[in-house]
């Protein structure tokens, strides 16, 4: 995919355009890159536009262009204005879930849905907050380069090793249960996945102000999600005014895959041409 810099005020973003049609705005989670592609990007032969915008510390945007959700949703609007966009349907996933939500709160004139996949609500606990600053500070590299190793070498093992924190079932019995497919799928994640300095700005964000969001909401959730708790699910609908609940049947925190999967595909479409 073609990515550009912009230079804003508080410093580089970059962000890839794909597409014609109404545009839908792509927040990744944690740990994704601009390689990474959880299936959002077939959303383009469906007649829409997809603008991604890499968050701070991932890729090409620097850490200066927002500390906080509310100063990279300032931030994103910058990169709307620089394109001529004057409203987006916003699509946010797992960790970039308080991005989605500063966006929605304090742009609701540019915003016209907000869809929080898997997506956090609150901050990590401070046991995960621990360990990601031991895996994901300084020798994050090494990390991911070991990582993809394994991957090469043993790719059952290292898919094994990450779901483990990705769904509450037996991961050997999830990992029986995946298809051809699905395997792919999660290889290809963890293939072109780095933290970069994002995930350790990822840990301790968390959202405000979703009472105050005028914009329809869908979040979709499953009860399986070891590491999105489903409580963020119960906190986003009893908290925002115009929410919709949809529970996924997942067997773990990457709902785009599985038996289900074409059911979210659709309750996402039927959500933005609603």
């Amino acid at each position: 995919m073609t990515s550009a810099l912009l230079d804003t005020s508080k410093g580089l973003v970059e962000y890839s355009f794909l597409g014609a049609g109404p545009v839908l705005l792509l927040l990744k989670g944690g740990h994704c890159t601009r390689n990474t592609d959880l299936s959002h990007n077939s959303l383009v032969y469906e007649g829409y536009s997809l603008l991604t915008i890499s968050r701070p510390g991932y890729d090409y945007t620097e850490v200066s262009t927002g500390h906080t959700p509310e100063e990279f949703a300032h931030t994103i609007i910058e990169v709307l204005d620089h394109l001529k966009i004057d409203q987006v349907t916003v699509i946010a996933v797992s960790a970039a879930g308080p991005t989605g939500i500063a966006l929605a709160a304090h742009h609701h004139h540019r915003v016209n849905k907000l869809i929080m996949e898997a997506a956090l609500l609150t901050p990590f606990s401070k046991k995960t907050q621990t360990k990601a600053r031991l895996l994901f500070g300084r020798g994050e590299k090494f990390v991911w380069k070991g990582l993809r190793t394994l991957l090469r070498i043993s790719p059952n093992i290292a898919i094994k090793q990450i779901m483990s924190s990705l769904t509450t079932d037996s991961v050997e019995d999830y990992l029986n249960n995946l298809s051809s497919n699905d395997r792919r799928f999660i290889y290809d994640m963890l293939a072109t996945s780095q933290s970069g300095k994002g995930f350790l700005l990822d840990i301790q964000q968390n959202a405000h102000n979703m009472d105050e969001i005028k914009v329809p909401v869908l979040g979709m959730y499953t009860q399986k999600d070891r590491s999105v708790d489903y409580s963020n699910a119960v906190l986003l609908q009893s908290t925002v005014p115009n929410c919709e609940i949809y529970d996924v049947k997942s067997d773990s925190h990457l709902i785009w895959i599985g038996k289900n999967a074409s059911n979210v595909w659709r309750k996402r479409l039927d959500f933005i041409t609603q």
